[in-house]
């Protein structure tokens, strides 16, 4: 009888008798550059119906680093350089639990959980778990020394959070005008600490947000550790970027490591000599000393075991972006150290948590078994090197490329219109409607998608990279630097041109 009865459910019900998939649970732990391309393609219609997608940020918007000091410089406003990742995931068919990571729960293999501090309805902080099958973190970075240096968290404004860093920087502006209105304002000394990207960019940032209301009231040093900006980039490169701090009348020191911050002065020493010591006075001072780990990668560390690398903190990852220690947990982004033979783990940088997303894609989704193509792994294989893009503050930009230094309104738009179409990409209010079905992962960059024409002669192209006047269309300057990518004999020619006239150009236009 019980044959004949389940012969009788099988015919009547079919797809209750097939075996129903069990479902595999996906957490993202941040909100960051990686994330967000996973938080897209992990969308409702295109992720199998048996896998469940969780993202936990302690925000429901994420700055994009990228865009932040034309924020500050005011050229964007706050809400046009964040994502706002919330309604992503929404959009996404994604779970979105806001509250603060705070550990994870590894002792039982099949009940995984990431822990999480949430508020309920009253206002109270509770414990929340989220079960997991695999795990990916992309939280970035926090400021390094920020919390070490005496004083530092007390009197600096931070670049982290940077959606603090902006309102910060807003304050400061209002208290600036109402001094200015009555009276009271003398001068505004300003005192960047950090020569790498970040404080280079503020420091012009500052320059072109206050310089037109205080003139000559204001001034603006850079505090750099090392010997010089950018010591990695070519001789040119640094020319061009010292011209720029000139121009802009910004007062670089070298060779200098904080002490201690206080009320009014910033004390440091030399590098060179510990017992040459200086007191600098300002009346604000901004913190960009570079990045540092997050307290979660040392505390999963402590509690849990993750590796991590020993005095940064950085959670080690594999070639896959998978942790050394736990297969199930990923990362990407600068909350990460790639261990990878003898190859360098690359610099913390935005561009390398945007190239990572696909592979995350491709690795979490063939880890739970929800890729059709394979389940083998796919390596991130990391550029050596990128276009580095630094906005002046006034509608100008310098660029690193190949070695040669680029200038100008056209070098602006280019990085404006890069970093636009990425975030684009995001804006919900520009998503399609999820209506159909889809059977692959989209793990297209935002650049991906743009056809150029045959490469322009290479006499021509060397001239129209070092150009400066405002005539210089960027697409087409653009195209002619992804054409050298792609051919490294066409690079080299191009660079041969070019490297005749650079010196002397380079003296005459910046």
């Amino acid at each position: 009888h019980m044959r004949l009865l389940s012969l009788i459910i099988w015919f009547a019900y079919p797809a209750a008798a097939m075996m129903t998939p069990p479902t595999k649970k996906i957490v993202l732990i941040g909100g960051g550059h990686a994330h967000v391309q996973v938080i897209k393609a992990l969308n409702v219609n295109t992720r199998p119906s048996n896998v469940k997608v969780t993202l936990i940020d302690i925000q429901s918007a994420a700055s994009y680093s990228g865009m932040v000091p034309g924020c500050v410089s005011k050229l964007y406003t706050l809400p046009q350089v964040q994502i706002q990742i919330g309604p992503l995931a929404e959009w996404a068919g994604i779970d979105f639990v806001q509250g603060k990571v705070v550990g994870m729960s590894l002792e039982d293999e099949e009940k995984k959980t990431v822990q999480v501090e949430v508020s309920d309805e009253n206002g109270e902080v509770i414990m929340k778990e989220v079960p997991f099958d695999a795990v990916s973190v992309d939280i970035g970075s926090t400021t390094r020394d920020f919390n070490r240096i005496p004083g530092a968290s007390q009197y600096c404004i931070s670049t982290r959070p940077i959606s603090d860093l902006v309102v910060r920087v807003q304050k400061e502006e209002e208290l600036l005008k109402e001094r200015l209105k009555n009276g009271t304002f003398k001068a505004a000394h300003f005192v960047v600490v950090g020569g790498g990207p970040a404080g280079i960019e503020l420091s012009l940032a500052i320059r072109a947000r206050f310089n037109d209301m205080l003139d000559s009231n204001l001034s603006i040093t850079l505090i750099d550790s090392s010997d010089g900006l950018l010591v990695h980039e070519a001789s040119a490169c640094r020319k061009a970027l010292e011209d720029v701090m000139s121009k802009y009348n910004i007062d670089v020191r070298f060779s200098l490591l904080v002490d201690e911050v206080t009320s009014s002065h910033v004390h440091v020493h030399s590098s060179k000599d510990r017992s040459s010591r200086e007191k600098m006075p300002y009346t604000h001072i901004i913190w960009a000393t570079g990045a540092e780990a997050h307290d979660l990668s040392w505390s999963l560390n402590k509690e849990c075991g993750l590796a991590v690398s020993e005095t940064r903190g950085w959670i080690q990852v594999n070639g896959y972006l998978q942790s050394l220690s736990h297969p199930y947990i990923f990362a990407a982004g600068d909350c990460c150290e790639i261990v990878n033979g003898n190859k360098k783990s690359p610099p913390k940088a935005g561009v390398y948590a945007v190239r990572s997303g696909p592979i995350l894609i491709e690795n979490l989704t063939r880890f739970v078994g929800a890729n059709k193509s394979t389940q083998e792994l796919e390596p991130y294989h990391p550029q050596d090197d990128f276009l580095k893009l630094l906005m002046c503050g006034d509608g100008t930009a310098l660029g690193f490329r190949f070695g040669i230094p680029l200038y100008g309104k056209w070098v602006w738009k280019l990085k404006d219109y890069i970093d636009v179409m990425f975030m684009d990409l995001f804006d919900v209010t520009k998503l399609p409607k999820l209506d159909e079905k889809k059977d692959e992962y989209d793990t297209a960059q935002y650049d991906a998608a743009i056809e150029r024409p045959p490469p322009m002669a290479v006499d021509k192209a060397a001239e129209l990279l070092l150009r400066t006047d405002d005539d210089v269309d960027f697409h087409r300057a653009w195209n002619v630097l992804r054409d050298m990518m792609a051919d490294d004999k066409y690079k080299n020619d191009v660079l041969a041109i070019a490297s005749v006239s650079l010196g002397k150009q380079r003296s005459e236009i910046i």
